[in-house]
Protein backbone atom coordinates (compact mmCIF):
# COMPACT_ATOMS: atom_id res chain seq x y z
CA UNK A 1 0.00 0.00 0.00
CA UNK A 2 2.82 2.94 0.97
CA UNK A 3 4.56 1.75 -2.35
CA UNK A 4 1.47 3.48 -4.45
CA UNK A 5 1.27 5.71 -2.29
CA UNK A 6 4.70 6.92 -3.02
CA UNK A 7 4.12 6.13 -7.17
CA UNK A 8 1.12 8.50 -6.65
CA UNK A 9 3.20 11.13 -4.91
CA UNK A 10 6.14 11.36 -7.48
CA UNK A 11 3.77 11.69 -10.16
CA UNK A 12 3.62 15.76 -10.16
CA UNK A 13 0.16 15.07 -12.53
CA UNK A 14 -1.81 13.55 -9.67
CA UNK A 15 -0.56 15.91 -6.99
CA UNK A 16 -1.57 18.96 -8.97
CA UNK A 17 -5.26 16.72 -9.40
CA UNK A 18 -5.48 16.69 -5.65
CA UNK A 19 -4.17 19.95 -5.19
CA UNK A 20 -7.40 21.46 -7.83
CA UNK A 21 -9.48 19.03 -5.47
CA UNK A 22 -9.04 20.28 -2.08
CA UNK A 23 -9.10 23.65 -3.51
CA UNK A 24 -12.42 23.11 -5.10
CA UNK A 25 -13.57 21.22 -2.15
CA UNK A 26 -12.82 24.77 0.47
CA UNK A 27 -14.60 26.56 -2.40
CA UNK A 28 -17.33 24.59 -2.37
CA UNK A 29 -17.65 24.53 1.46
CA UNK A 30 -17.43 28.45 1.33
CA UNK A 31 -20.78 28.35 -0.86
CA UNK A 32 -22.83 26.53 1.04
CA UNK A 33 -21.37 26.77 4.65
CA UNK A 34 -22.93 27.81 7.46
CA UNK A 35 -21.50 30.43 9.45
CA UNK A 36 -17.97 31.09 10.70
CA UNK A 37 -17.68 29.18 14.29
CA UNK A 38 -15.35 31.94 15.08
CA UNK A 39 -18.02 34.55 14.65
CA UNK A 40 -20.56 32.91 16.44
CA UNK A 41 -22.06 34.82 19.61
CA UNK A 42 -20.49 37.55 18.35
CA UNK A 43 -22.74 40.59 17.27
CA UNK A 44 -20.89 44.05 16.99
CA UNK A 45 -24.69 45.63 15.65
CA UNK A 46 -26.08 44.60 19.43
CA UNK A 47 -24.82 47.78 21.17
CA UNK A 48 -26.31 48.47 24.75
CA UNK A 49 -27.18 52.20 26.11
CA UNK A 50 -25.95 52.95 29.56
CA UNK A 51 -29.64 52.56 30.76
CA UNK A 52 -30.20 49.33 28.92
CA UNK A 53 -27.15 47.85 30.43
CA UNK A 54 -28.26 49.17 34.05
CA UNK A 55 -31.47 47.16 33.57
CA UNK A 56 -29.66 44.16 32.51
CA UNK A 57 -27.75 44.18 35.56
CA UNK A 58 -31.06 45.03 37.83
CA UNK A 59 -32.55 42.07 36.23
CA UNK A 60 -30.03 39.56 36.93
CA UNK A 61 -30.19 41.42 40.82
CA UNK A 62 -33.35 40.76 40.99
CA UNK A 63 -32.97 37.37 40.16
CA UNK A 64 -30.42 36.49 42.52
CA UNK A 65 -32.48 38.31 45.36
CA UNK A 66 -35.35 35.95 44.09
CA UNK A 67 -33.38 33.07 44.82
CA UNK A 68 -32.39 33.49 47.60
CA UNK A 69 -35.50 34.89 49.91
CA UNK A 70 -38.61 33.89 47.48
CA UNK A 71 -39.34 37.93 47.38
CA UNK A 72 -41.05 37.93 43.99
CA UNK A 73 -41.13 41.83 44.24
CA UNK A 74 -37.83 42.92 45.55
CA UNK A 75 -36.64 46.26 44.82
CA UNK A 76 -33.15 46.74 43.61
CA UNK A 77 -31.13 49.76 42.79
CA UNK A 78 -27.89 50.24 40.90
CA UNK A 79 -25.53 52.99 40.33
CA UNK A 80 -22.84 53.56 37.77
CA UNK A 81 -19.49 54.99 37.40
CA UNK A 82 -19.66 56.62 34.36
CA UNK A 83 -21.00 56.27 30.57
CA UNK A 84 -19.84 53.74 28.59
CA UNK A 85 -15.75 54.48 27.13
CA UNK A 86 -14.82 53.21 24.02
CA UNK A 87 -10.80 52.26 22.61
CA UNK A 88 -10.20 52.67 19.18
CA UNK A 89 -8.30 51.51 16.24
CA UNK A 90 -4.89 53.30 15.65
CA UNK A 91 -1.72 53.73 13.92
CA UNK A 92 1.03 55.20 15.75
CA UNK A 93 3.59 56.45 13.46
CA UNK A 94 6.90 57.20 15.53
CA UNK A 95 9.29 59.83 13.38
CA UNK A 96 13.11 59.94 14.90
CA UNK A 97 15.80 62.74 13.20
CA UNK A 98 19.04 63.35 14.96
CA UNK A 99 21.70 66.08 13.53
CA UNK A 100 25.11 66.25 14.34
CA UNK A 101 26.91 69.59 14.53
CA UNK A 102 30.46 70.61 15.35
CA UNK A 103 29.55 71.25 18.98
CA UNK A 104 26.36 69.75 19.54
CA UNK A 105 23.94 66.58 18.61
CA UNK A 106 20.36 67.06 18.39
CA UNK A 107 17.72 64.38 17.94
CA UNK A 108 13.45 65.06 18.04
CA UNK A 109 10.75 62.74 18.04
CA UNK A 110 7.60 63.32 16.93
CA UNK A 111 4.88 61.09 17.26
CA UNK A 112 1.56 60.65 15.22
CA UNK A 113 -1.85 59.28 16.00
CA UNK A 114 -4.25 58.43 13.60
CA UNK A 115 -7.58 56.38 14.17
CA UNK A 116 -8.48 53.61 11.32
CA UNK A 117 -11.98 54.20 9.98
CA UNK A 118 -14.36 51.59 8.20
CA UNK A 119 -16.97 53.05 6.01
CA UNK A 120 -20.49 52.73 6.92
CA UNK A 121 -23.67 51.08 5.08
CA UNK A 122 -24.75 54.96 4.18
CA UNK A 123 -21.77 55.58 2.61
CA UNK A 124 -19.62 58.17 5.83
CA UNK A 125 -16.88 57.15 7.63
CA UNK A 126 -16.87 55.95 11.84
CA UNK A 127 -13.63 54.97 14.19
CA UNK A 128 -13.12 51.38 14.11
CA UNK A 129 -14.32 50.35 17.88
CA UNK A 130 -11.83 47.89 19.01
CA UNK A 131 -13.61 47.56 22.73
CA UNK A 132 -16.52 49.01 24.54
CA UNK A 133 -16.27 49.17 28.25
CA UNK A 134 -19.18 49.24 30.56
CA UNK A 135 -19.24 51.24 33.05
CA UNK A 136 -18.63 50.14 36.47
CA UNK A 137 -20.98 49.31 39.35
CA UNK A 138 -20.23 52.24 42.27
CA UNK A 139 -22.91 50.53 44.31
CA UNK A 140 -25.94 48.43 44.72
CA UNK A 141 -29.48 49.00 47.22
CA UNK A 142 -31.35 45.94 47.61
CA UNK A 143 -34.67 46.09 49.70
CA UNK A 144 -36.74 43.14 50.12
CA UNK A 145 -38.37 40.24 52.18
CA UNK A 146 -36.13 38.91 54.72
CA UNK A 147 -33.16 41.99 54.11
CA UNK A 148 -32.82 42.41 57.82
CA UNK A 149 -32.45 38.96 59.10
CA UNK A 150 -28.42 39.05 58.98
CA UNK A 151 -27.57 35.33 57.74
CA UNK A 152 -30.14 36.48 54.58
CA UNK A 153 -28.32 39.67 53.62
CA UNK A 154 -24.98 38.24 53.88
CA UNK A 155 -26.17 35.43 51.21
CA UNK A 156 -27.33 38.42 49.36
CA UNK A 157 -24.49 40.51 49.99
CA UNK A 158 -21.77 37.32 48.83
CA UNK A 159 -23.65 36.86 45.48
CA UNK A 160 -23.77 40.63 44.43
CA UNK A 161 -20.90 40.62 45.30
CA UNK A 162 -19.48 38.09 43.28
CA UNK A 163 -21.84 38.43 40.31
CA UNK A 164 -20.51 42.21 40.02
CA UNK A 165 -17.23 41.80 40.88
CA UNK A 166 -17.40 44.70 43.72
CA UNK A 167 -16.55 44.97 47.62
CA UNK A 168 -19.24 44.52 49.80
CA UNK A 169 -19.07 47.87 51.19
CA UNK A 170 -20.60 49.00 47.71
CA UNK A 171 -23.80 46.70 48.86
CA UNK A 172 -26.63 48.09 51.03
CA UNK A 173 -29.73 45.65 52.29
CA UNK A 174 -32.25 46.53 53.79
CA UNK A 175 -35.55 44.51 54.76
CA UNK A 176 -38.79 45.84 53.57
CA UNK A 177 -42.16 46.20 54.57
CA UNK A 178 -44.25 44.46 51.84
Amino acid sequence: MNEKIKKIMQNPKYLIIIGLCGIGLIFISSLFGGEDESAKGFDNTNTYTVEEYSEILKKDIENIVKGITGDQNPTVVITLESGIRYSYASADETDMSSSTGSTTDQSSESKKQSYITVKTADGGEQALVVTEIMPEVRGVAIICKGGNLKTTADKIKNAVTAALNITSKRVYISGGTK
